[in-house]
């Protein structure tokens, strides 16, 4: 599995479908559909909201990392980087902003390559062994 992270408008899906010779039918946009609905797209992109799923869902994020993580050997995550910018005000949101920070740790820690994608330009992150969630 590949992780590409990067902030909010960073050019990270053009950038993967470039970089990776891939077209649009190879993406599934979990800000539109629900991971149930996935089926066996080579890129998930928003990643982010997985966390959102989950909590709607009552189900921990990591719950669904741990299952779907093997289905995902082939595939390419792309998340967005949230810990840059503001704070947000409530607390619901500054827990989705945790949520989706640890949850990005856990990729990197399990992605054989992580990609930090800042104005359309890829920085190879290199994995740890794993990471503090």
């Amino acid at each position: 599995m590949k992780l590409v992270i990067g902030g909010y408008a960073q050019g990270r899906l053009a950038y993967v479908l470039q970089q990776y010779e891939k077209q649009t039918e190879d993406v599934f946009d979990l800000a539109e559909h629900s991971i149930f609905e996935w089926n066996r797209q080579t890129i998930l992109y928003h990643m982010e909201e997985l966390a959102t799923q989950a909590e709607q869902e009552s189900q921990s994020v990591f719950d669904w990392l741990e299952r779907y993580l093997p289905l995902w050997n082939d595939c390419i995550l792309i998340t967005q980087e949230v810990g840059c910018g503001l704070v947000p005000i409530t607390p619901e949101e500054r827990q989705w902003r945790e949520t989706v920070g640890r949850m990005n740790i856990w990729l990197a820690a399990q992605a054989e390559t992580v990609e930090r994608i800042f104005c359309g330009l890829s920085m190879q992150l290199f994995p740890s062994s794993g990471g503090v969630v």
